[in-house]
């Protein structure tokens, strides 16, 4: 998984904006198993926030990456259109120090407004209010919208069961009410899953999370993913790596977080979790930590959601692109 420099060369070239987006946009096909990948000291946390300005730095070089543009609301065009309706997915449970940064949230709503995109056709949006209070955030139903789905009304959740694979469940409102979904997680182990990442941070999204924490989450992460609501509509994931938590998680427990300083964003969610998995596998060797299999908890998942044909988990089939 090493990227060097020829690597990422030959990537960027193959990575033209013809050959990325036609799926992307059309929603019928598997998006390319592509990951931009940074490490930077103007990624780590002060104050337990990541810069607006490193943040959009980072994460523009890594949408003219992933697309072959050549300015970054040129990219952010690629992904959105100003009529659509866009809900930014976060990870904000262990409350502002291992949640989705405030800095990179805004340096996404900062890319959808160079595509056209009004205020009040952006949500920022957790599962709870608390959830994004506690995080840092500010919440507010005008203009640009900062919500819970419990602040919706009626419980803020679907009232008729989807079904997906060994799912069932009601999803959230906002998925129904977005045209376009961006997931921005935080890599961290996960004491049953192994890691939480892209598709685990859909759990956030529905009404009975708890009901699919057996046998390592798997096949349920994988199964909840392909559902159409989600798979269809979620273009883009842009993971929060600034500090990352190798052991103990999904919680914050400060023993074993590395200030990481990264960002990893792709539009296939199977590609970026077997990346961060590798990754948080990386981290833990250094610090003398078993490996999750040895743990008894491997992110099986992965490979399920491989083999639904949502994306790539193996090296040979990922392409990796340096935008440090």
């Amino acid at each position: 998984m090493t990227v060097d420099r020829r690597t990422f060369t030959k990537s960027v070239i193959a990575a033209g904006a013809g050959m990325v987006f036609p799926t992307l946009i059309d929603g019928e096909d598997t998006p390319p198993n592509t990951v931009a990948i940074a490490r930077s000291e103007r990624l780590q946390r002060v104050n337990h926030d990541v810069g607006r300005e490193a943040a959009a730095q980072v994460l523009n070089k890594a949408m003219m990456a992933l697309t072959g543009s050549k300015k970054p609301d040129e990219a952010w065009k690629l992904m959105v259109e100003p009529h659509h309706k866009v809900a930014i997915k976060l990870s904000c449970l262990p409350g502002k120090y291992l949640s989705s940064s405030r800095g990179l949230v805004t340096a996404i709503v900062d890319g959808l407004r160079s595509a056209g995109l009004e205020e009040q056709n952006i949500w920022i949006w957790e599962r709870t209010g608390r959830e994004l209070e506690n995080a840092g955030f500010s919440l507010s139903d005008r203009g640009l919208r900062v919500l819970g789905t419990d602040s919706l009304p009626g419980g803020g959740y679907a009232k008729e069961f989807a079904f997906s694979g060994s799912v069932g469940t009601l999803f959230s409102e906002i998925v129904a009410m977005a045209d376009v979904l961006i997931n921005v997680p935080v890599l961290k182990d996960h004491d049953i899953s192994g890691i939480s990442c892209a598709m685990k941070n859909f759990y956030g999204a529905i009404y009975n999370p708890n009901k699919f924490h057996g046998n390592n989450c798997d096949p349920y992460i994988a199964d909840l993913y392909n559902h159409p609501s989600l798979k269809k509509k979620c273009r883009l994931h842009v993971c929060d790596a600034s500090r990352i938590q190798l052991h103990n998680g999904p919680a914050f427990y400060p023993k074993y977080v590395k200030e990481y300083g990264g960002m990893l964003v792709s539009m296939n969610p199977v590609a970026l979790d077997y990346t961060g998995w590798r990754l948080i596998e990386r981290e833990r060797k250094s610090v003398g930590l078993p490996t999750l299999k040895e743990e008894g908890r491997m992110p099986s998942y992965i490979f399920s959601a491989a083999k639904l044909g949502l994306g790539a988990a193996d090296e040979k089939n990922i392409r990796l692109l340096d935008i440090s």
